[in-house]
Formats: C-alpha cells, structure tokens, sequence
C-alpha cells in the first residue's frame, strides 16, 4: 500500500474535475429553460431529453427542439479541470 502512494505522489497523473451529472443536467436543464423561454409564447409544459445532448420542449400545441453543444469559443489551458462549457442552439419549432 505505501508502494501505490509512493508512486501516485512520484508520478501524478492527470485529474478532470466536472459536474456531477445530476448537476451537469440541472445546468444544461437551466439552458434549455432559457431559450425556450425566449423562443416560445405559452407556459412550457414539458421537457423531455429525445437524444444525447438533444431536448424536446413543448408549450401548448407548440414544440421546439434545443440542442446542447460544446462551447467552440472555449479553449481550456492543457492541464484545465471543470465543468463542460456548453452552448444551447435552438432547432426546429413546431406549432399545430
């Protein structure tokens, strides 16, 4: 056992820190909330995840499709450890 520490101190190795994925999912929840929202002129009714990565919203007779991406703009320093940055691209709206 002191062998493993002695080595794990000898020779770190790279560590990614994110979300917890129920935290992950409150995030990406949070966004999709947002541009819906601004998108859609009834109360949201309900949220459903169709795919990675991919939500369904729907608000009354109308459905919007949002879609969660990794953020191009981000570009993390070799070493960087946090959460996923994300943009929300608004799809597809439906109304019947």
């Amino acid at each position: 056992m002191k062998r493993l520490l002695l080595l794990a101190l000898l020779f770190p190795m790279p560590l990614s820190a994110a979300l917890a994925p129920q935290y992950q999912r409150a995030t990406e929840l949070q966004a999709v909330l947002g541009v819906a929202s601004s998108l859609l002129d009834q109360p949201i009714d309900k949220i459903e995840a169709i795919g990675p990565d991919e939500y369904q919203v729907t608000a009354g007779t109308c459905t919007l499709d949002v879609r969660i991406a990794d953020d191009p703009a981000f570009k993390p320093e070799p070493g960087w450890a946090g959460p996923r940055q994300f943009i929300t691209i608004p799809g597809d709206m439906t109304c019947s």
